[in-house]
């Protein structure tokens, strides 16, 4: 097993911190908030670095809000 080095352990610490944030505000996110998610797109530029991780977030969180509306009309139906 391999060591990290200092400045793999910065990287990944980095990388960790940026995607902890971004979930957090991401999951803030509950309605349609221009200001929130002019935020979120400044956050997401600040961390270019982590840009595959961020869309994995937004993907996840997509996933997890999103319903799709067949599946809300026939559970809505008398």
């Amino acid at each position: 097993m391999s060591e990290q080095t200092p400045a793999e352990a910065g990287a990944a610490g980095a990388r960790e911190d940026a995607c902890r944030d971004y979930q957090s505000s991401l999951e803030d996110l509950t309605f349609n908030s221009k200001p929130h998610i002019n935020m979120l797109t400044i956050l997401a530029e600040e961390n270019l670095p982590f840009a595959k991780e961020i869309v994995s977030l937004i993907e996840a969180q997509t996933a997890k809000v999103f319903i799709h509306p067949a599946a809300y009309y026939s559970s809505n139906t008398p």
